[in-house]
């Protein structure tokens, strides 16, 4: 089933404006004001409509969640090198220079043979540079917590990379969400204006009956109340279109007046393979998410080995080599005696530590990162319950939407040989008013279930892919092709105030 089969005879792109210049009565000037402010003059336009690949690339440099996503994923990475850390050499160097100064008052007593006291005086000064040099080597000899953090950070750096694939995915969709959001907006935004341009001139034809006693005035509110109803919804619709405009400017931080549409000729085609069974496998061996689940729970694991090993002993290996040089004087009692020593230190050592008694610290981390590593586990069985359940209703949603989005396609043809068929009886007598606003509003909603179902069927399809680990830039450019950047959609103006026509 393809695009161009669905609405025969309905206006391309770009959006006009249809009601004819028949249109004479005081409701003309009511139509005339508000549809032409729908429309912005192509000649403010853009040249070039921005499509589907233009805009995801726009978004890779300015998305600012990306941006977010990508620096999470550069942090993660270094969880590994964190972790590696404490099982390489530790080398430290100091070096300290410093300048003493002393002052020193002393008095000494002594008794003599004939016991007297002999009192001796000793005044002590000195002045002296002091240098100190050290570097210092620690090497883990045996250390269970270093090893098993050294293996949970592998598996948290594992766990951002699968992460960062995640977002990436969802990057595309966010994309793909914005711009295919502007054409159903726009699809839903044509229905509209054809549904209230049907309704004007079925209004006009009824006034006009009404003045030569051909029908009641009855028939005349009923008609201006669809109408009035009408343009409601294309001033909903108009509304809603300038939001997902904006909605590209957060992906892109640019400006946005006219994106590319489907082409004619876009195929529905059903999901590739066709067993549900093989997209679940596929979402079990692919998926981001559930990779980063099971990546977290190893992670948490670890975590709880590294916190049960604490209370093991390490061995430490250290080398540690100190130079020490002090050159100045010392002064005593009015001698001044030149210093200039150096002294050089070298010291091997082995050190065994032994946790005997911690407070009860380390059983409370031990239980604790082991509750934790379960909650992952845990976690990680729901993520892949949550992934089996998803692809399954995402593959059922794609199938069904196949056959939902031809059904939709035969229902706006039904509805518009419905709505010519009630004209026709209206027009003889057979049919009321009701039965013919009935019916226009019947193909101006077949019309937008279509769009509905069209757009689902899209974004279904890559939501399936992301559930199964395999959307990639290359589905994007897939249906980058499948868009006409001849025809494009254009923004619309804001809507202005009008005066209501006057009975």
């Amino acid at each position: 089933m393809k695009r161009s089969d669905v609405t025969p005879g309905h206006s391309p792109r770009p959006l006009k404006t249809h009601i004819t210049a028949a249109l004479k009565t005081h409701f003309a000037a009511a139509l005339k004001a508000p549809l032409a402010a729908a429309l912005v003059g192509f000649g403010a336009m853009q040249a070039q409509a921005d499509t589907l690949w233009e805009i995801y690339l726009q978004a890779l440099d300015n998305d600012p969640q990306l941006a977010a996503d990508r620096a999470a994923y550069h942090a993660g990475l270094e969880a590994k090198n964190l972790g590696r850390s404490a099982l390489l050499p530790q080398i430290q160097g100091t070096a300290e220079a410093s300048k003493v100064r002393s002052d020193t008052d002393r008095v000494q007593s002594q008794f003599n043979d004939d016991g007297t006291i002999l009192v001796i005086p000793t005044t002590t000064k000195s002045d002296t540079d002091d240098r100190t040099y050290s570097v210092r080597l620690d090497q883990a000899i045996f250390d269970l917590p270093a090893w098993f953090g050294y293996k949970q950070g592998k598996k948290i750096s594992e766990q951002a990379a699968a992460e960062f694939s995640a977002n990436q995915q969802e990057m595309m969709l966010r994309v793909s969400v914005a711009y295919f959001d502007v054409l159903r907006a726009y699809d839903v935004l044509e229905a509209a204006i054809a549904e209230e341009e049907a309704l004007a001139k079925q209004l006009e034809q009824t006034q006009q009956r009404f003045e030569v006693g051909l029908t009641a005035i009855t028939d005349v509110y009923d008609s201006r109340a669809a109408y009035e109803n009408a343009v409601a919804r294309r001033l909903t619709a108009q509304d809603d279109l300038l939001s997902n405009f904006d909605a590209l400017s957060v992906l892109t931080g640019g400006h946005h007046d006219s994106v590319a549409p489907l082409g004619g000729d876009f195929a529905v085609v059903a999901p590739e393979p066709i067993e549900r069974s093989a997209w679940v496998d596929f979402a079990l061996a692919n998926n981001f998410d559930l990779k980063a689940s099971r990546l977290a729970a190893d992670a948490a694991g670890y975590s709880a080995r590294a916190a049960a090993a604490e209370h093991l002993p390490t061995l430490t290996g250290s080398l540690n080599y100190q130079k020490y040089h002090s050159d100045g004087d010392l002064e005593i009692d009015s001698q001044t005696i030149p210093i200039d020593t150096t002294q050089e230190t070298r010291i091997a050592a082995i050190t065994l530590q032994v946790p005997i008694y911690t407070g009860g610290r380390l059983s409370a981390s031990r239980r604790e990162a082991r509750n934790l590593a379960f909650q992952a586990e845990d976690l990680s069985n729901l993520v892949e319950r949550d992934t089996v359940q998803n692809t399954r209703t995402l593959h059922r949603a794609v199938v069904t939407d196949v056959s939902r989005v031809e059904a939709r396609q035969q229902a706006v043809i039904s509805a518009k040989s419905a709505l010519e068929a009630t004209q026709a009886g209206y027009e003889v007598g057979t049919r009321n008013i009701v039965d013919v606003l009935l019916a226009q509003r019947t193909l101006a909603q077949s019309r937008t279930d279509f769009a509905n179902a069209l757009y689902d069927y899209i974004q279904n399809t890559l939501d399936l892919k992301r559930a199964a680990g395999l959307l990639a830039p290359d589905d994007l450019q897939s249906l980058e092709r499948e868009l006409n950047p001849a025809t494009p959609v254009y923004r619309v103006a804001e809507a202005v105030m009008v005066a209501p026509p006057t009975k």
